[in-house]
């Protein structure tokens, strides 16, 4: 990953998610489809993060703003993704809340930059 944080990743992941959320009623299919895609991007980009962190050198700066912002959204993100209830989206709801809980232990371990400033 060369030590960058791939926020266009993570910005495609989210809104197919999103709009997966939009097509629960409409078209399941379609839904099941960007849930999948959603959990293969956020699980590529959970192993580069785990990769970057673990390097000599890493970028912290890209890191701050994403782990602050996560520290909100990904328990935001866990409980609607629990809300879903349907035996043909368990699988990729499944992974998506274990991506999501990952994220959020690290995101819950990372400092916030103010207090690393200090």
């Amino acid at each position: 990953m060369n030590g960058e944080l791939d926020l266009e990743l993570y910005t495609i992941s989210i809104i197919r998610l999103n709009t997966a959320f939009g097509k629960l009623e409409d078209s399941e299919d379609e839904a099941i489809e960007l849930f999948n895609e959603s959990a293969k991007d956020l699980q590529t980009l959970y192993e580069d993060i785990l990769n970057d962190l673990d390097q000599d050198e890493v970028n912290f700066g890209e890191y701050y703003p994403f782990f602050e912002n996560g520290k909100q959204t990904f328990p935001e993100y866990i409980s609607a993704l629990g809300t879903i209830e349907n035996e043909k989206l368990e699988e990729p709801i499944s992974k998506l809340i274990n991506i999501f809980n990952n994220l959020n232990k690290i995101a819950g371990a990372f400092p916030a930059q103010n207090e690393v400033i200090k």
